[in-house]
């Protein structure tokens, strides 16, 4: 009986190493913060010569346009605006990619970690920690504004975070 127990351990031995051989490997988890910033990444490449809608003109978006400052977010608000202008739905791609441009901008200024959010903000940038919480939803407002056009501006949405953190206000920005 003991031999019977030796070949079956051997042949469980066998089989684990041919399953092991088939199992693709898996990368390392990624952190939140290089997700978003490779999101971001993604969606400079993936507008650079993409023609906007202007008025008498053609305008067309310039990567180095994208320099992660707050001045850039008036073409992202540009690029977000042909949603609203031609009624077209945000693709889920984009507004992954937009809203992680507009967190990195954020982050890249002010600080802050990613935390998991609920619902249509599933991040949630905090900056301020520990002496407050200044929570900004981007996600939803980037939703917004392909929906529901300048009044969800992105830059306006952004310039209320500093004087939230110049008073040391815990607060959520939506």
């Amino acid at each position: 009986m003991g031999f019977f127990s030796r070949k079956n351990k051997r042949e469980q031995s066998r089989e684990a190493s041919t399953a092991d051989a088939g199992r693709v490997q898996q990368a390392p988890p990624v952190s939140v913060e290089d997700e978003m910033a490779r999101a971001a990444a993604t969606f400079v490449a993936s507008v650079d010569g993409v023609r906007l809608p202007e008025r008498d003109t053609e305008y067309y978006v310039r990567a180095d346009e994208l320099d992660f400052t707050r001045g850039s977010l008036m073409v992202v608000d540009k690029i977000l605006d042909g949603f609203y202008t031609f009624e077209r739905p945000l693709p889920a791609d984009t507004h992954f990619q937009a809203s992680a441009y507009i967190f990195e901008v954020a982050r890249r200024e002010f600080g802050g970690r990613y935390l998991a959010g609920n619902g249509e903000n599933r991040y949630v940038l905090v900056i301020g920690e520990p002496d407050f919480q200044v929570g900004v939803l981007v996600m939803g407002k980037v939703a917004g504004r392909a929906v529901n056009g300048p009044e969800d501006s992105i830059p306006f949405f952004y310039d209320g975070i500093r004087p939230l953190i110049e008073r040391g206000t815990s607060a959520t920005l939506t």
